[in-house]
Order: C-alpha cells, then sequence, then structure tokens
C-alpha cells in the first residue's frame, strides 16, 4: 500500500473515533506492520506541524489521537463561546418558572398564566434552558416544553424536586405594583 493511502484511511478513522486509538488497533485495520504505521504517522505529525496545519496528530502512550492545532485555540475558543447577555428578561424567569414548577408546558398553558410568551420562550430555547420534550395528545398536537440540562447546571439543582415548594413564596412580601403583576400571572 502507499504512504498516502494509509496515512488518510489512519486520519479517517482518527477523525471518526475522536478518541485515542491504539497503534495495535491500527495494525490490526490496516494489515500493515507496526513500525510502518508509526513511521508514517510520525512522518506526517512532521508535517502537519511544519504547515501549521489547523488539525494535529498527537502520541498519547501508545496510542494516537487527532485534535486542534494549539495555535488557533483563540479562535477555536470563539466557536463555542455561548452568546450571552448579563440576566435573562424578568418575562423569561416568569415562563422558565413556570415550566420547572410544572415539569413541562405548552405554549398555550404558558400564555394562560403569563400571556404572551413568544419572545421569552425564544431565548429560553436558545439559551439551551428549555427544550422540546415532544407533543401533547391533544388537539393540534402542541409542543411541550421542559427544563434542559442547562436549566439544571445553571440553577444547581439535580432534580425539579429541589425546586423551592411554591407554598413557601410569601404574598405579603409583594409590593403593590408587584400585586397587579402578580394578578395578572395567577389569572
Amino acid at each position: 500500500m502507499d504512504k498516502e493511502y494509509i496515512i488518510n484511511q489512519i486520519t479517517a478513522m482518527l477523525y471518526a473515533n475522536g478518541e485515542p486509538v491504539p497503534l495495535t488497533k491500527l495494525e490490526q485495520i490496516l494489515e500493515t506492520d507496526k513500525k510502518e504505521i508509526k513511521k508514517i504517522i510520525d512522518e506526517h505529525i512532521t508535517y502537519l506541524k511544519d504547515i501549521k496545519s489547523g488539525i494535529l496528530i498527537r502520541q498519547i502512550e501508545d496510542s494516537y489521537q487527532m485534535c486542534t492545532n494549539p495555535i488557533y485555540f483563540p479562535a477555536v475558543r470563539q466557536l463555542f463561546e455561548k452568546k450571552r447577555t448579563d440576566t435573562l428578561s424578568r418575562a423569561a424567569y416568569e415562563t422558565l418558572a413556570i415550566i420547572a414548577y410544572n415539569k413541562e408546558a405548552t405554549r398555550a398553558k404558558i400564555e394562560s398564566i403569563r400571556g404572551n410568551s413568544d419572545s421569552p420562550l425564544k431565548t429560553l430555547l436558545e439559551r439551551g434552558l428549555v427544550i422540546e420534550a415532544g407533543r401533547l395528545e391533544a388537539p393540534g398536537r402542541p409542543v411541550l416544553y421542559k427544563p434542559a440540562e442547562e436549566f439544571y447546571r445553571a440553577f444547581d439543582v439535580s432534580s425539579l424536586d429541589d425546586l423551592i415548594p411554591l407554598d413557601s413564596f410569601d404574598d405579603e412580601e409583594v409590593t403593590d405594583t408587584e400585586e397587579t403583576e402578580v394578578t395578572e400571572v395567577s389569572e
């Protein structure tokens, strides 16, 4: 087999696997001598470094893994940074609370409690705090929303049962301006 074909097979396997692949596994799959495979990979590692490739192959003990070249880390990091604003709006928090305390809710359920929730619901979906959990077996088959894994991480709860019980909120602490909103929310 020619070296180019072998290294193309190796890079394809490393890319597809994501985790380190033992040299013995590569030898078994390629049916080529371990020393020959190691020599080809080592040459390719040097080549990738010399051309400042975006990807590298790293040797980890007797295994190889494809990884991102550290010189491009700042650009790659930006790709994975979440678009972030300082806080959620009050409407988004209210929508999130409705979904969390009900364990799942349809848009109609949310809107029956707090009114129009298009924008807050969109924000919560974009931030990964809620997800679509399926459809309700009812006319129109409305989408059910439930808290996502990110919700549990962001609010440091392991279960919805960890949320503060609704009956522990004191109505007397609500100011006059908030009472109007609370009255509207509870309708």
